[in-house]
This record gives C-alpha cells, structure tokens and sequence, in this order.
C-alpha cells in the first residue's frame, strides 16, 4: 500500500478518534467503549460493505491497510507501557505491593490454568491450545479500566491497584503468552518445570534488563532535564530501546523491560517534578499515550470482523465457560488470597464492596486482540487452533467491554461507592465555605473597581450561590482530619521545594533529596497519621548514611573531601529546611484552617514549631562549627534571590514591549552569567592550623612561639560524633580537649553553654586532678585536638606566666558562688561567653 494511503488512513482515524473522545464525553459513554464500537463499525463497512459506491472509498482505504500484530505491537506497545509506568507513583504503589502482585502476576498464572483446563474437556482444541487462550484473555486492558474507572469516580485506591495491576499485568501476560505459543508450535512438548523456568527466566531477566537500560539512560536524562525537546527524544527512544535489545537480542521479555525501565524513569520524573521541561515531557506523552492507545484499540476492533470469521455454537459455549473461568479466577485472588495477605499484614485491607469493583471491573481490551491476531498469524498452529483463540478471545473482550463497561457506573452506584466518605463532605462544607468568601469578596471588589452597583454584586453573588450544594459537614474524629491535614500540608512542602527548584534557588541535589523526604511524610501521614508523620519528619535533622560513610573514611584514611562535600549538603538541606517550613506558615493559616477548622490548624502549627525549633538547633550547631561557611551559604541564597527577581523583571518588561529582542538577549546573558556565578559550589574547609588553634587561646597568649609549638607537637587528634560524650561530671579529669571543628555543649547541671571551633575545655580539671564539674557533649561531627594533663601541666610548669594565669583561674572558680538555681532551658544562652570572660561557671573546668 503507497505511504500516501497509510497516511491518510491513519489522518482518517485521528479524526475520528477526536470526535469519538468529545462524543463519549457529552454522551456519558466511556471512551472505550465508542472507541470499540466505532472499530467494529468500521470493520463491518471495509468487510461487509458490499459494492455500495458509499463504502467503496472506506473500504479501499482501510481494507488493505499493511496491519500485523509485530508491526501493531512493535510500533505502540512499548510507547503504551511505558507511559503507563510513567504516570505510576512509586512511592504509592508500594503501598499495595501485595495486591497488585497478587492482580498482575499470580492472576495471570492462574486464569490462565483456569481458563485452560476449563476449556480442555470440552475436546476442541488440546490443552496447550487452551492454555494458550487462557493467557491471552488473563491481561486487562489498562486504557479499557482505567479509563472507565475514572469515568465512574472510583476510589483513589481502587484506582491505583489497578493502575499497577495493568502495568505488570500486561508485562506478564505477554512473557508468559509468548513462552506458551512457542510450546504450541514446538514439535516436542515441554514439562510444566520447564515453562515455569523459562517464564521466570524471561520475566526477571527482562524486568533486569528494563532496570539496567532505565539506569544507564539516568546520565542523558540528567544531561538533558533542562531541555525540553531533548529530553522528550530521550524518553521516546528509551522505550523502543529497551523492547528492542530485550526481545530481539537477549531473547527475553521486552514488554517486562519496557515497564522496568519506565518505572526506573518516574522515580526520576517525581524527582524533577518541579521543572518546566518534565512537564513538558508529561504533557507529549499524554498525547502520545492518546494516540497510541486509542489507535491500538480502534486498528483490533476494526479487525474483529475478521477474527470471528469461522465462528460456531461450539465456540460460543466455549467463550462462555472461558468467560466464567476467568472470572472465577479473579474471584479466588480477590476474595481468597487478598484477605490472607490481610490477615497477616502484608496488605491493607479491601473493602468487600471496592473488592467487588475491582472483580467486576476485570474488562479485557487491545491488547487481548492484539494477541489473538498474532496467533492467527502463527504459520506453524493449526487454522482450527487459531480460529479457536480468535473468536474466543474476541468475545470475552467484547463482552467484558460492552456489558461491564456499560454497567460500571451502576454497580458503584448500588455498591454505594459513588457517595462521599464523612471526610469528603467535611472537606467540601469547609472547601465551600473558603472558595464562596473568596469569591464574594472579589466580586465586591471588582464591582467597586469597575464603579457597578453594589446591588447588581449582590445579586451576581446570590445568583452565582443558587443551586449549590448544600450538604454539610458531618461529624469526623480529629485524628482522621489531622492526618489530612498533615498529608496536604507535606504536599504544599513539596510544591515549595519543587518551586525553589525551577527558579534555580537551591541544587537538583538537594531538592531530590528533600522531595524525597516529604513524600516520606506525606506517606507517614496518610498511613499512620500524626504518629508517622513525626517518625518521617525526624529526617530533617538525621545524619545520613553517607555522611556517617565520609565521617568513616576521614577517620580511616584522613580524606576530608567526601567529609566536607556531606556536611556542605547537610548544610544546604538544613537551609532550605528551614526556608520552606517557614512559608508553610500562612499555608496553615489561609487554607488548613477554614478547610479543616481551627482546632486542627492549631495542632498543624504545633507540629511544624517542633520541626522549625529541630531545624534551628541542628542548623545553630553546625554554624556554631562553620560560621564563615554558614555566612556565605546564606549570602549565595540571597544572590540567587537578586538574580531570580531581576530575571522575572526583565521578562515583564519585554513583555510589556519597553525593550527589545535585541537589549532582552543581552540581558538574558547577563542574568545567565550572575546565576552561574550564585551556583557555583562553595567549598566547606575542614582544615586546622594547630599552631594558630593554641594561639587564639588566652591562656596561651603569654606564650613564646617555641612553647606554643611544642604543645602544638603534643596534640592529638580525635574524630567526634553526634551524641559523643567526651566529658563526663564526676570523672576524673586528665585530659584538655581543643574544639577544632564542630561544637559541643557543657552542661553543668545549672547551666548549659555551647562552644565552637576555637576554644577549649577541661584545662582546670586536667591542672587540679579534681573531678569533673559538668558534662561535655558533641553537637556535631567534628574533630578535637587532645593534650595530655601531663604535657599540659608540664607547660604550666615551664612558663610562670602561664602557671600564674592557670592559678588566678583556679582561685577565682574557687571563690565564685553556686548558681541560685537551674536555668529554664528557653534561657540558655546559645552560644559560650568568652573563654576569658569569667568562671561563674566556667566549662573549662570541666
């Protein structure tokens, strides 16, 4: 057939495909239901047209399309797959890991022996031709469902399984259709071991395939992210890519690989959610996923006149009991196996009436045609064996399509799954309440601005109001909505975060690293409510397992590169933490409070007071450690704040016209310059100068250089950890201990001082061999140069200016009365007086 007839054939089913997408919306129809039936039409014209003029154009266009099942799925199966995974969250889904296993791949294998040996002893075909259908009509049909599903308003859950279930459903199927078809052409017959080998084999060594290929594309996406048109090429490669080398090279299942490698890319894409480009990428590939799947469905349904051609009353009983059998099988699953999960908590439970749902919203689709047409291509199978599975095949399909379909909508609505949960209406009495005082109010404002009657507004506002609902909230214990609360609150947090991201405020490192950290709240909060929603929220200030790794390596080789790149992040993070949790503020105030009330918005600010009073401790610590470092951090955000704004300004007034393309390029050059210079990394120092350390001491300030280096020649340095208690009240003291990098607090019982890099503690105690007066603990990771008391008292004695300083100190801690009583910890000072400033306490006697 000439390229110019393919193309105008494929133009003649875009159009239709268009009209039948707004049809099924104004008629309440679901999609794929008119997308079938619009198929079927247009089959039954090309086929059984006659030689009516009317048909003729239809049918020489469309009859001799160039269609087979390899070119159908080579050319949208991958694209539908992996858009498929795409859309999937990951996080979510492995809330329902079980279930979803349970729908996709034991559901699979067993409507597949369901259906096989069903049908084997109705003596049409043998066992392995049953098998074979059985493993066509076990995938459902992920436009087909989820389509319909949507449609009909299920629950966000139910929606999700089966979101998860058509991915890996399809995968599964299609590997274990392919092994079965192999048997049923193969001369020999294999043993049931060896299919459940070659299945296992050809399943995880696509899915490992998909992975690595998903991996190893990580590179060109993070190459191309901030630009659109390329990374949409990488996308769009990336799946024929990995159907290719999967299935055609190493002989394993590249539908598996496809979905592997998708599901490797929406990790990246949840990451980058932020950035114009992925949504650029979302919006192409929604457009694509339309084409494809609707083209896929409309090209098997126009060739299902054909399938059925050779149909019988035999083969009617036999799609009957296949029917059944199915069905059946998905009964088992639902109702047997899920709640045994249940029962042993490895699942959340399903309700009996969104159990019900999901059985019967089992519809078959594209995809089973599309395996049904690649059998009766198979030369090597019998023509009864494959008219057999096609007209079988054909009717479960269209069955499942046209009486579920069809009846989706009733069934929730007897099942009462169409009403919404007290906390829906809760939500949307106080959603109606805060958008109609918003609404009123800008009419108001726009009347006056615009000089209208105020009565005409009010009018407006009672005719706009007319015909609202008017249900009210009902009654929802306070937990429930907290745990709400909190879960939106995460995902403001993280649309924050995001937008820090897009306007280049803050690293593509950081910010994956903190998305990831709030979807961990949001998830906390939607499962275990303000409970988990606190566990995951402690990650704020937690040290990482790679900052514990570069803590290691420094200690074990004294490589501080990595060290320093784990605390700049740490750094940055706690930052940034901190930014966003103080814009969340008015987020509370403006939308949790009239939504959700005000005694829920009061525990809201509670819990983001700890979290903001965690930050500033940790963030308070670590500049205590790095305060040159913490200062130039702060200055780089502020830069990037001057740049941001100027460029957002530059933009308006070419928009208004007041410049030029001309001037608009050079200023865009210079914007692009000043944000190159605000991103580049500063480098967080770790390094000691012994020499200048003991220096700035004053207790050494009398000291000769020679004296002063000779101490510095007795120093030893030790590694410190978060929580390390490096003195302890009541020991005996024989150690001084020099704050080389990082911070600890003193505590002596009535006080609590912290102290940074720069000064020194347990010099008295190590002069006197008294016991120690106060605890020593370290904030940070950090490093501390220890001196002996015997070389510290040495020094004492060599110098007499030293020792008469070291003697003054001692007599005046002697003399100093005890503190009346313990300081209210909201009144400790933050940071130490200076280490001459007195010893009312000191902690250098420590």
């Amino acid at each position: 057939m000439a390229v110019v007839s393919v193309l105008s054939a494929v133009a003649f089913l875009l159009v239709l495909i268009a009209l039948v997408e707004a049809g099924a919306s104004r008629l309440a129809v679901p999609q794929s239901v008119m997308l079938a039936l619009m198929g079927i039409g247009l089959g039954a014209a090309a086929g059984f047209g006659g030689d009516a003029a009317v048909f003729d154009p239809l049918r020489r266009l469309l009859a001799d399309l160039p269609l087979s099942s390899e070119s159908l799925t080579i050319l949208l199966l991958p694209p539908l797959l992996f858009d498929a995974a795409l859309r999937i969250d990951t996080r979510r889904l492995r809330d329902d890991a079980a279930p979803i296993f349970l729908l996709a791949v034991v559901a699979v294998c067993l409507t597949t022996f369901a259906v096989g040996l069903a049908l084997a002893p109705l003596g049409i075909e043998p066992l392995i031709v049953c098998l074979l259908l059985g493993a066509i009509i076990s995938t459902t049909d992920p436009l087909a469902v989820l389509a319909i599903f949507r449609d009909v308003g299920a629950p966000a859950r139910l929606t999700r399984i089966v979101e998860g279930e058509s991915l890996l459903n399809d995968a599964a199927a299609i590997a274990l259709f392919t092994i079965l078809l192999a048997s049923a052409t193969s001369a020999t017959s294999p043993s049931l071991t060896d299919g459940l080998t070659v299945f296992a084999v050809t399943g995880l060594g696509g899915f490992v395939a998909g992975g690595l290929i998903g991996v190893a594309a990580l590179p060109l996406i993070q190459v191309t992210k901030h630009h659109s048109a390329a990374l949409t090429s990488i996308t769009l490669a990336l799946p024929y890519i990995a159907y290719v080398v999967s299935e055609e090279l190493l002989g394993i299942s590249g539908a598996v690989a496809v979905v592997a490698a998708g599901l490797v890319v929406a990790g990246r894409t949840e990451a980058g959610q932020g950035l114009p480009s992925w949504r650029h990428v979302k919006q192409i590939w929604e457009q694509l996923s339309f084409w494809a799947s609707s083209l896929v469905f409309v090209i098997t349904a126009f060739l299902a006149p054909r399938l059925v051609e050779g149909a019988t009353w035999e083969m009617a009983l036999a799609a009957a009991v296949a029917l059944v059998a199915a069905f059946a099988a998905r009964a088992v699953i639902i109702w047997g196996m899920m709640p045994a999960l249940s029962a042993v908590h490895l699942a959340q439970r399903i309700d009996q009436r969104a159990g019900a749902l999901l059985w019967w919203g089992g519809l078959r689709g594209s995809l089973t045609l599309l395996l049904a047409l690649s059998v009766t291509e198979a030369a090597s199978l019998s023509t009864e064996a494959q008219t057999f599975v096609a007209v079988i095949a054909t009717a479960v399909t269209f069955f499942t399509i046209l009486v579920n379909g069809l009846t989706l909508r009733v069934v929730m609505r007897l099942l009462g799954l169409h009403k919404l949960s007290a906390l829906d209406r809760t939500l949307g009495s106080g959603a109606r309440a805060l958008a109609t005082d918003m609404a009123q109010r800008s009419v108001r404002q726009a009347a006056d601005h615009y000089g209208i009657d105020p009565n005409l507004a009010e009018r407006a506002i009672a005719a706009s109001a007319a015909g609202r609902g008017e249900e009210g909230g009902v009654p929802v214990a306070a937990e429930e909505r907290v745990a709400l609360a909190l879960a939106v609150l995460a995902q403001a947090e993280r649309s924050s975060v995001a937008g820090l991201r897009e306007a280049t405020m803050i690293t593509d490192r950081t910010a994956e690293s903190l998305d990831r950290d709030v979807q961990r709240m949001r998830e906390g909060a939607r499962t275990n409510g303000a409970a988990g929603y606190r566990l995951a929220s402690e990650a704020d200030t937690r040290f990482r397992l790679g900052l514990r790794a570069a803590h290691l390596v420094h200690g074990r080789t004294g490589l501080r590169r990595p060290l320093s790149a784990a605390l700049a992040e740490r750094f940055e993070r706690l930052l940034v933490r901190r930014i966003v949790l103080r814009d969340l503020a008015p987020f509370v105030d403006e939308r949790i409070a009239p939504v959700l009330g005000e005694q829920v918005a009061v525990e809201c600010r509670r819990i983001l007071g700890a979290r903001r009073l965690a930050v500033r401790e940790a963030l308070s610590a670590l500049t205590l450690q790095y305060p040159s470092y913490a200062q130039a951090l702060e200055q780089r955000f502020l830069e990037r704040v001057a740049v941001r704004e100027e460029a957002a300004e530059y933009r308006a007034l070419r928009d208004d016209g007041l410049i030029g393309s001309e001037l608009s390029s050079a200023l865009d050059r210079e914007v692009r310059s000043a944000n190159a210079r605000a991103s580049r990394a500063l480098r967080l120092d770790l390094s000691v100068d012994v020499n200048a350390l003991v220096a700035t001491q004053p207790l050494f300030k009398a000291l000769p250089p020679d004296a002063v280096a000779a101490i510095a020649r007795s120093l030893r340095p030790r590694l410190v950890v978060p929580g390390e208690r490096i003195i302890t009240r009541g020991e005996r003291g024989d150690t001084v201990f020099f704050i080389a990098s990082g911070a600890v607090e003193v505590d002596t019982g009535s006080l609590t001082v912290r102290l940074g890099k720069g000064t020194c503690v347990g010099e008295l105690a190590a002069f006197t061999g008294a016991r120690r007066t106060a605890d020593v603990t370290v904030l940070g990771y950090g490093e501390v140069l220890c001196l002996t008391g015997r070389a510290f008292r040495a020094a004492v004695a060599s110098n007499a200016a030293l020792r008469a300083e070291v003697e003054a100190l001692v007599s005046a801690r002697s003399a100093a009365p005890a503190p009346a009583s313990p300081q209210p910890a909201a009144n400790r000072p933050e940071t130490a007086p200076s280490p001459a400033a007195g010893l009312k306490p000191d902690p250098r006697s420590a």
